[in-house]
């Protein structure tokens, strides 16, 4: 006979025994040898109350059965189970708006799959989260049905079919107890909308974390404007019977506005206090403000930070006079213990060498922390070209109160490249470019760079060597050799070639972290070639004058100023420069060129921002009876210059051809509003903009009138290419285009170097 001893979740007690044998009953699909693994009890153990409640948890705990009982046939333990249905198939459907691959590897996961067994609190947890998340995309009207199936042998059929109907929207957003500002105003600090014209929105499905979110935003913007005690006392989110509008009523008590009557420094203050007044916004008299008082602190823990204290912390205590609503503000400091860097790391530098990154560094091992040194140093290493992305994290050293390791992590790209492409230019028609460039030869970041060029006007052969590092404090240098040979200065001249061989020896000179001096010389050969048919009388009459021969001495000098966060699609910080040329008395010609340009980022709301570019040129002759060269004159129009307008062919024209000649003044500007596109690039390898050109050249200085200006807006796309190189594309609309000009509304530029 069997007695059942203990059942779950019941037990009655029982006479201790010792087992002789353990066998198991309504096992379908499990073996013996699978429960026992299970089982914490074997032959020869005694079955005590205590033993029985441990085995039958560990049996539950398995996952592995729906029922367990344990029985007495004499000294034989009987194990009495009901096994967990397996799932025989497993479906969901019509849920297009939440799911995907990622849905279902985290089912599978979770054991809702074909072969798993079939828990019904998992499948009412996966409904509940379904529910949510449909919630959370604003379907409110959402019907999700699970249907289980049972089947022979112990297996069931799962399907979960839902119903998404359609998007529930905001129809209505209301704000009850406004008197200081209108409800237009308040609205715009909200991330949800009601719904609108625009299609694809999206602002206007309600979510419980947005409208968090939102309410946040609306008692900052009061609390920047003085009402210190502003509150949001009650909000109201309605759904409309058929779930498809949501109503939401926001009530709120504005209170008072609450002006500054002083402020004071408490804690360890360090810093000189007329030093910490000069950082502080918030003086006595003006309208409090949570974001000035914030950014106060902020600026005085960045202070400190600088001096070594990397943790340093600044917190605004504001003391409220009630009656007289005012604000006493106490900036409590708690600088910490002074940090010292103990060592500075590099990561993911597999083809740099160390030396080369660690040169850059504003930081130095062993100084005191300087968060505007450390911060510094990552902008120079992502400025290089052979790095793509810099990070850096600072690191508290494991024992200490006061040391700090930094760790710089970078992403390299290609340094070196072998490359052969086909490519179009404007002034220079189609072309073929071959190059081979490394800018971090053997990881020194030393660059060089060997190229040949031909187009349909022009051919080239050029070697340069470029070492940033020259001397030990940053001095560079540059040495280069040339060939050029050409048709014409650009695709419709004056009808003469020239043909120019030459070195150039360049050094740039820090004189500050953002200021260097570029100083240098070259020398070069020119040959000027003539043809009586086609070339203009200004060529022939320069020819006539000074030969057609010339050997030229240049010294080159200039200064510059850059701020930029990056060398090429820069987005933050400026660029000027002023050079001036000059071919040195002994040389065959006398003349210089002296150019001044200025490269300006602004940044806007909503990742937009503005690119500025200026450029004023002047090339003159000096000494008695010399002229300037053609080769050396001012052109303008096209891609760089003002776009829209043929490439070259602004400014004074040539006789009898009427020919573009070039000036020798030239000035024009370029501004583009940089649009967020949806590409992941950061605008870091595309860009698209909406562009303001003007500009022209002229003979002389006392040419030039704004009425003369040419002028052109339009669209412009740039982007990298693996085979085309840097690819631009505008199209452009003239304002003021005048009878006799030249005018390309579509204009495209490709090809590496050009």
């Amino acid at each position: 006979m069997i007695a059942i001893l203990v059942t779950a979740p019941a037990a009655w007690a029982f006479e201790p025994f010792v087992i002789k044998q353990v066998r198991a009953e309504g096992l379908q699909r499990l073996e013996l040898g699978t429960v026992l693994t299970y089982f914490p009890l074997s032959v020869g153990d005694e079955m005590t109350e205590t033993a029985s409640r441990t085995a039958i948890r560990s049996l539950y705990s398995s996952g592995l059965f729906l029922d367990v009982q344990l029985a007495r046939d004499g000294d034989d333990l009987v194990i009495k189970v009901q096994e967990r249905p397996a799932i025989a198939t497993f479906k969901l459907e019509g849920n297009e708006k939440v799911g995907g691959d990622d849905l279902d590897k985290s089912l599978k996961d979770a054991g809702l799959a074909e072969g798993e067994l079939f828990k019904r609190a998992l499948l009412d947890s996966v409904e509940q989260e379904l529910r949510r998340q449909y919630y959370a995309n604003g379907y409110y009207d959402v019907a999700i049905e699970a249907k289980v199936t049972d089947l022979p042998n112990n297996r069931v059929d799962i399907n979960i079919k839902v119903t998404e109907g359609k998007v529930t929207k905001i129809k209505e957003i209301n704000i009850i107890g406004n008197k200081a500002f209108p409800k237009d105003v308040l609205l715009s600090q909200l991330k949800l909308e009601k719904t609108h014209w625009i299609p694809f929105q999206k602002t206007d499905r309600y979510s419980k974390q947005q409208l968090g979110g939102d309410l946040e935003a609306i008692s900052s913007f009061y609390q920047d404007r003085g009402y210190l005690q502003f509150n949001v006392s009650s909000v109201q989110v309605a759904l409309s019977p058929d779930k498809q509008d949501i109503y939401i009523t926001m009530t709120v008590d504005e209170g008072a506005v609450y002006k500054v009557a002083s402020h004071r420094f408490s804690g360890e203050i360090v810093l000189n206090e007329k030093f910490l007044d000069a950082l502080t916004s918030t003086k006595t008299g003006t309208i409090f403000s949570r974001k000035e008082a914030t950014e106060t602190g902020t600026r005085i823990e960045g202070s400190l930070s600088d001096i070594g204290y990397a943790f340093a912390k600044v917190t605004p205590l504001p003391e409220v006079d009630e009656p007289k609503r005012e604000v006493a503000l106490n900036y409590f400091v708690e600088p910490g213990k002074r940090a010292y860097i103990r060592r500075i790391n590099f990561q993911g530098h597999t083809g740099t060498n160390d030396e080369t990154l660690r040169r850059e560094m504003r930081q130095l091992e062993a100084a005191p922390f300087s968060k505007t040194a450390v911060e510094r140093s990552r902008v120079r290493l992502a400025r290089l070209p052979f790095i793509e992305e810099a990070e850096v994290e600072t690191k508290p050293v494991p024992g200490t109160d006061d040391l700090v390791d930094i760790e710089f992590k970078v992403k390299e790209r290609a340094p070196g490249s072998i490359q052969f492409g086909v490519g179009f230019s404007g002034a220079q028609g189609f072309l073929i470019n071959a190059s081979i460039t490394n800018t971090n030869f053997l990881g020194t970041g030393n660059r060089v760079q060997l190229s040949a060029d031909t187009s349909t006007f022009n051919r080239s052969l050029s070697v340069s060597l470029t070492d940033p590092y020259f001397t030990q404090d940053g001095i560079s240098q540059t040495v280069s050799a040339f060939f050029r040979k050409s048709q014409s200065v650009i695709r419709f001249s004056s009808g003469f070639d020239t043909n120019v061989v030459g070195g150039d020896l360049t050094y740039g000179i820090p004189l500050s972290e953002f200021t260097s001096l570029r100083f240098g010389g070259g020398v070069s050969q020119t040959a000027v070639k003539t043809f009586p048919n086609a070339s203009s009388n200004e060529i022939l009459d320069f020819v006539i004058q000074n030969g057609t021969s010339f050997t030229e001495f240049e010294l080159r000098t200039g200064i510059a100023r850059d701020t930029r966060n990056r060398t090429f699609f820069a987005s933050a910080g400026a660029l000027s420069r002023a050079n001036i040329d000059i071919a040195l008395p002994f040389s065959d010609l006398a003349y210089y060129n002296a150019s001044i340009s200025h490269e300006q980022y602004f940044q806007l709301p909503f990742k937009f921002f503005v690119e500025f570019n200026a450029t004023v040129g002047y090339v003159g002759a000096y000494g008695k009876d010399n002229d300037v060269p053609p080769y050396e004159l001012y052109f303008a129009g096209g891609a760089n210059t003002v776009r829209g307008f043929r490439d070259g062919s602004l400014g004074p024209r040539d006789f009898p051809n009427n020919n573009p000649f070039g000036g020798r003044l030239r000035s024009t500007s370029q501004s583009d509003l940089v649009l967020p596109i949806p590409v992941v690039s950061d605008n870091k390898t595309t860009r698209a903009s909406v562009f303001f050109d003007i500009g022209n050249v002229y003979e002389k200085p006392g040419d030039f009138s704004v009425s003369s200006l040419r002028s052109s807006y339009g669209l412009s796309f740039s982007f990298f290419t693996p085979i085309l190189g840097l690819l631009s594309l505008s199209y452009a609309f003239p304002m003021n285009d005048q009878v006799g000009d030249f005018t390309d509304a579509f204009q495209i530029n490709f090809g590496t170097g050009f």
